[in-house]
């Protein structure tokens, strides 16, 4: 086994170990406590995103995984051979890889930018000095609902890419 090959194996492998674990924890567990405890939970939100950084380390874990993962597909296929991608464990593999691409999409279009959007307007709420205007909560309360969803559905696409390649070799 080559070098590059390990070395896409374990970029794809543990890179997605990050990122699946990270949006289920999220969808399940941060942004259903962040919603039940309002304005203390948007500061822990804020404290999550922009100081620790985790919407960040996701999307890097994100497209490394995705990448590596594309590139692992590639010569595994010979080059997207359909004899290949047709067979049933080629077949699991796919269905996986298209979660996984769905999963990547819509993270870098939808939970990136409005976890951005809220880190922003939270900033502007905290620097205003005194209680959030009306519009402010209402917007904020929308991209809470925003991100708690399209995080479920991230998390449901990345068990189904998990599952997939997990039981690939035994279809």
């Amino acid at each position: 086994m080559d070098l590059i090959l390990i070395v896409l194996r374990l970029t794809h492998i543990l890179a997605g170990i990050f990122w699946a674990g990270a949006a289920v924890l999220a969808a399940a567990f941060l942004v259903p406590a962040v919603r039940a405890t309002g304005p203390e939970g948007g500061k822990f939100m804020q404290q999550l995103i922009q100081k620790q950084g985790l919407s960040t380390y996701m999307s890097i874990a994100a497209w490394l995984s995705t990448f590596a993962g594309l590139a692992l597909y590639w010569r595994a296929s010979g080059g997207l051979q359909l004899a290949w991608i047709l067979a049933p464990a080629s077949l699991t593999l796919t269905i996986g890889a298209v979660a996984g691409i769905l999963a990547a999409i819509m993270g870098a279009m939808v939970n990136a930018p409005t976890a951005t959007r809220m880190s922003a307007l939270a900033k502007e709420m905290e620097s205003a000095g005194g209680p959030p205007k009306p519009e402010q909560i209402a917007e904020m309360q929308k991209l809470q609902v925003r991100l708690g969803q399209a995080g479920v559905w991230a998390a449901v696409l990345l068990v189904i890419a998990s599952a997939a390649m997990a039981i690939a070799r035994y279809v």
